[in-house]
């Protein structure tokens, strides 16, 4: 019994110690961050100087470290055919703000997708995005809703009007800034539908945080009622304001 004693303490040290090294490696698993391959240059480009496919290669970048207006490395063609705007040295990366677009406009496009136009309501935010940046496209319409208003059954069904606000796309990166309109590349079943939707809706953008992966679930974000009950229920409680014959601030005539 003695010998069996110190066998089963040997046998419990030892998977505590398993248990713990299995924990330390599960938390530097964790703790090790994603990693994307973008587009760096392969030696030194010149001032405008066409890029070539073996001028560029695949660099591992950790995501919280990706540059502004980077490009993927499975995204290469956006600029390979187009001339540099600036010297790029060796190894440095190659940005959309690097490049023209010289060529047509089909050599950017991502392998089987399709550049779809876009043009916005409000162009405020609009004249502040620039090629590269990732935005939300967000959605304001109106739809048509049968109802009953009373409880009785027997009541007539109304049709009602409802405007309403939601995200369409919640991340899309721009590929190009045509006057009030941006060129984004999609599917081609996702770049037909925002063609149908565009002639019914009207369209806002919003900008994104880059390489923000969070937010990316369309219906998570909900529908925003503007419908008359909406602002009814805004004021409701609220204190009336009247402004006097001289408001406040303005000088009456000596």
């Amino acid at each position: 019994m003695k010998n069996v004693i110190p066998v089963i303490v040997a046998v419990v040290l030892g998977l505590a110690g398993v248990f713990a090294v299995n924990r330390v490696v599960a938390r530097k698993a964790v703790r090790k961050e994603a990693m994307i391959a973008i587009c760096a240059a392969s030696r030194m480009l010149k001032a405008n100087e066409t890029i070539s496919e073996e001028y560029v290669y695949p660099k591992e970048v950790a995501v919280s470290s990706l540059p502004q207006q980077y490009i993927a490395y499975s995204n290469r063609n956006l600029v390979i055919g187009q001339k540099t705007l600036f010297p790029i040295a060796k190894n440095d990366y190659i940005l959309l703000s690097n490049v023209g677009t010289s060529s047509s406009m089909s050599n950017v496009l991502s392998d089987g997708e399709w550049g779809c136009p876009v043009r916005f309501s409000d162009t405020t935010l609009l004249n502040l995005i620039q090629p590269g940046d990732e935005i939300a496209i967000v959605a304001l319409y109106q739809y048509k809703q049968v109802v009953k208003r009373e409880k009785d059954v027997n009541a007539k069904a109304q049709e009602i009007t409802r405007q309403v606000a939601t995200v369409l796309y919640p991340q899309v990166r721009v590929l190009e800034k045509r006057g009030s309109a941006v060129i984004i590349s999609m599917p081609p079943r996702q770049a037909i539908a925002l063609t149908a939707i565009q002639q019914r809706a009207q369209l806002f953008p919003l900008l994104r945080k880059a390489n923000d992966s969070r937010g990316l679930d369309r219906k998570a974000g909900g529908v925003f009622d503007l419908s008359n009950d909406f602002f009814a229920k805004l004021a409701e409680g609220m204190q009336t304001i009247e402004i006097p014959a001289v408001p406040a601030g303005v000088k009456t005539p000596r």
